[in-house]
């Protein structure tokens, strides 16, 4: 069976990146991470801004639920993929240079 590793990371108010949490599933449905988002907050997270995620509704609505206000957007690794699937294929590397540009 398959599994995932998912690493939480945050950033704290200084700039210093964290480590939050780490958990191995073989399911990341919403109740997985509202759950997930829901313990991080009983051990102390507050002040939540921004998430960070893959384009995965399941978490943008988990989210959404878990840290009311806050502000979600696609990682870049994600949404240069996401980009590059809607360019055709004869223009991906000169599409993928482009975006390194910017």
């Amino acid at each position: 069976m398959n599994k995932a590793l998912l690493v939480i990371a945050g950033v704290r108010a200084d700039g210093c990146g964290e480590i939050l949490g780490a958990r191995i599933t073989d399911c990341e449905n919403e109740e997985f991470w509202f759950g997930l988002f829901e313990e991080l907050k009983e051990r102390g997270l507050t002040g939540v801004t921004l998430i960070v995620s893959d384009g995965h509704a399941r978490i943008q609505r988990a989210a959404e639920t878990a840290f009311l206000g806050a502000s979600w957007q696609m990682c870049s690794v994600h949404c240069t993929g996401a980009f590059l699937r809607n360019i055709p294929r004869k223009r991906q590397k000169e599409a993928a240079e482009s975006l390194k540009e910017t």
